[in-house]
Parts: C-alpha cells; structure tokens; sequence
C-alpha cells in the first residue's frame, strides 16, 4: 500500500502524493469559480462586460504574479509555502465572496485572488518535472493535468447542482472548506522536492537573486526560450487561450440561456471529466508517437472548430457534442505545450518556464474576457463565439512556421 507521503528512491515526493493534492486544489478552485460570473448577474446586477472584467481581473493578475512566485520559489528552492499560501489564500477569499455590495469589489477581490492563488499552478507542475525524466514528462504531466481536470469536472457538477438545490453562497463555502483540506493535505502529507538542495533559503537573498533573472531576456540565462521556438509558442498559446478563456468568461451564462443551472454543471462535467481520462494518453501519444507538434497543433485548430459549434448550437445535443470534442482539444494543447516547455527548460528554470507558459496563458485569458465582453455586449454571445474562433488559427500558423518539435532531442523515439 502507498501512502500519501511515500517518496521516491531518491527522496522526491511520489506522483501519487502531487496529484491527490492537485486534485483537491482544483476541486476546491472550480466548485466557485464556474458560479462567479452567474452569481454576479444574478446578484450583483453585473452586465456582460462587467461579468468578463471580473474573471479577466483574476486572470490578467495571474499573469504577472505566476511568474514572479515561480521564479523566487526556484531561488528559494522550496515549493510547499506557494501551494499552502495560495490555497490558504483561496479559501479566506471563498468565504468574502457572498459578503460583496457591488461588481467593483468583487473586480477587486478577484485582482487580490489572481495575486495569492498565483504560485499554485507553477509550482506543481515544477514538482512533476523535476522529478520526471524527459521520456516520462508527457505522461507525467498528463496524468497531473487528469487529476485537475477531474477535480474540476466534479466540482462543476456539483456547483451547479448546489447552486440548484440550495443557493451560490453554499458553492463558495464548499470551495473554502476544500481548499482548507488541500492546505492540510500539503502540510502533512507532501513531500518537499530536491530542489531545495544547494539552493540559498534567505527569502532577501532570494529577492535579490529574483531581481536580476527575472526578465523575458532570449539572452544569457534566458536563451533556453529562443530553443525550438519557445518563445514563439507563447505567442500562440496567448493567442489560442485569448480565444478559449475569453469565451469560457461567459460560457456558463450562454449555457444557462439554453439549459438548467444543474445542467450547466453536467456539461462542465463532460467536458472536465473527459479531460481528466484524455490527458494522460494524449501525454503518451505525444511522448511515444506524433511528438508535441502535430498534438498542439490538432488543439489549436481544434478550438476553432468548438467555438463554432457553440455558436451553431440552439439545442443539449449540439452542446454535449461540442463540449465532448473540446476535451480532447483541451487534452492535447495543455498536455502537448506542457509537455514541450518542460522539454526545453533547463534543470533550475522549470518553475519559471512553466510560469512564463502559465503566464501566456492568463493574459491571453484576460486580454480575450475584455474582447469576448465587448462582443458580446455588442454584437450577442454567438457573434462572439465565431469572432474568436479566429485567433487559434493564427496561432496555429505561429506554430507551423515557428516553433520546432522537441520529440527529437529527448531521445524517445530511439527506442
């Protein structure tokens, strides 16, 4: 039998250990988040471009704050204190939510949430890279990226279903419980990884440090980002998760014009649940046989493809089809450009690299919620849907042009 905090030979925290946290955060994270924009039209008589501000405010200080603490966790070779401040962190916000007047608090209580739940994401995804060996990043970053998508494709059920049931306030209280368990699993249970060793502890040694590395230099200790097209990858992974955050600001809203709020939650479901059994064969497939390139592209092209059909959709059926394909879309440009970023970066830097993608992605999401809202404010939810579906094509050219597959030099396909 496993437990929680078993190791690996060397120490290391096992995968076990990383994604039963992981899983909890992210089920703590959605259970609230999918009601935000629901709860302030409801409540806080937000419009839809108000409803986008909200989550693109969480999302664009996100964007920032991500590479900032993935950075100095790396100087200060600890990774535990982020995941523990930024679910800590969560779970107080959680609670302040239903106690707001007005859609400009909770703009900006979501700009202080973007701040603390920042260091979250890229230092579990550094803990699965350290530990993992380049021909064992894909699958063991797909199966970290199944354990979020399961954490949140129940907690979308279940928000939704409480939402029905009871009211938003008790989604909030739910998440804030959750996440007061991951805080409690990550203290007693996970293991620190081996990144601390040889690494100073000084927290104004490490600002120090912090201060001179952290910029977007190609250059010196940068000039991993220009390898194979990183950079230019960021630029189509800005693009693409403009095109999908910006639409999901609003999603739950155009769905709850069409089906119950307890059906807006089963088609979250769906979609999140697929995810979570998709990532780690499409992790395999990507380590094992088409290489990151052609799985990222099929998701950028992908996303095209389900944004038109949501907004071809007027129908349940048409919307179970289109969030069943999003899934595998989702599964193969997250698993996929995980996968290559953690290909490239340099032992030391997987933190900060993954910030930099985790960043890419957050201001594409907070760029696409103000774009998506005043579209949609403009024009009507489908219009916005066909609009953006533009934007992955763009990167997907970005990527056939610029970006090189890195398949090669992990030496996998020897084999």
């Amino acid at each position: 039998m496993i437990s929680l905090n078993s190791t690996t030979s060397d120490g290391a925290p096992s995968l076990i250990s990383i994604n039963i946290t992981n899983w909890l955060s992210s089920f703590a994270a959605i259970v609230p988040f999918v009601i935000i924009p629901l709860y302030a039209r409801a409540y806080l008589g937000a419009t839809l471009f108000q409803a986008s501000i909200i989550i693109g405010t969480l999302f664009g200080v996100t964007s920032v704050s991500s590479v900032i603490m993935g950075s100095l966790s790396d100087e200060l070779g600890r990774r535990k204190p982020f995941l523990i401040v930024s679910m800590l962190g969560s779970a107080i916000i959680f609670l302040v939510i239903p106690l707001l007047g007005s859609s400009l608090h909770l703009i900006l209580l979501m700009a202080v949430f973007g701040f603390i739940s920042a260091g979250f994401v890229p230092c579990i995804m550094g803990m699965v890279s350290e530990i993992s060996s380049k021909t064992e990043k894909g699958r063991n970053l797909g199966l970290l990226n199944s354990t979020t998508s399961l954490g949140w494709a129940i907690g979308s059920f279940l928000s939704g279903l409480i939402a029905d049931l009871f009211n938003f306030t008790m989604s909030f209280y739910l998440g804030s419980f959750l996440a007061v368990l991951t805080v409690v699993l990550t203290i007693f249970f996970l293991k620190e990884t081996k990144a601390d060793v040889g690494k100073d502890r000084d927290f104004k040694k490490a600002l120090i440090a912090l201060k001179k590395r952290f910029s977007f230099s190609t250059s010196g200790e940068g000039a991993y980002l220009k390898e194979n097209g990183l950079n230019w990858f960021y630029v189509s992974a800005f693009l693409r998760y403009s095109a999908y955050w910006g639409s999901f600001a609003l999603l739950t809203i155009f769905f709850a014009s069409l089906v119950s709020t307890t059906w807006v939650g089963i088609l979250l479901l769906i979609n999140m649940g697929l995810q979570g059994l998709l990532m780690t064969p499409v992790g395999k497939l990507s380590d094992e046989r088409l290489g990151r390139k052609p799985i990222i592209l099929f998701g950028l092209f992908g996303t095209t493809v389900v944004l038109s059909l949501y907004a071809l959709s007027y129908s349940l059926y048409l919307l179970i089809i289109a969030q069943t394909l999003n899934a595998f879309v989702f599964a193969c440009i997250y698993t996929g450009g995980s996968a290559f970023v953690s290909d490239i970066s340099p032992k030391g830097k997987h933190n900060e690299a993954m910030g930099y993608l985790n960043s890419s992605i957050t201001l594409g999401a907070v760029t696409g919620t103000i774009i998506a809202g005043f579209i949609a404010e403009m024009f009507g939810l489908r219009n916005m849907f066909f609009i953006l579906a533009v934007l992955p094509v763009i990167g997907a050219i970005v990527v056939l042009l610029k970006v090189n597959e890195t398949i090669l030099i992990t030496e996998t396909l020897k084999d």
